[in-house]
């Protein structure tokens, strides 16, 4: 799946087609985030700002939250399944943008 089709499909993607990996659960006592966070983010295509291919049909999407944070979602797409997440957590900009320089 190209990077281009990756944004469409989260537009047209109903959120019953949506469900978490063990992995996911496992870590929310870890993370400041909920499944309710995650669904709400995927609905708002708007603030996706990038994305990475990974493995196979795993891709790294990268949403702004606010001016200080992140939420980045590893996903699994499988176009007659759905979205399955596999990992979720948020980050602090100003720190990405120190190692960038």
């Amino acid at each position: 799946m190209e990077l281009k089709d990756v944004r469409k499909f989260l537009e047209e993607l109903n959120q019953d087609n949506i469900v978490f990996d063990p992995h996911f659960y496992k870590r929310l006592g870890e993370r400041p985030i909920n499944e309710g966070m995650v669904r709400s983010f995927l609905s708002q295509i708007n603030k996706l700002e990038k994305i990475e291919q990974g493995k196979g049909e795993r891709f790294k999407l990268w949403f702004k939250m606010s001016r200080k944070y992140s939420l980045i979602l590893i996903i699994e797409i499988e176009v007659s399944k759905g979205l399955k997440v596999i990992s979720a957590w948020n980050t602090d900009r100003k720190w990405q943008d120190k190692l960038k320089q």
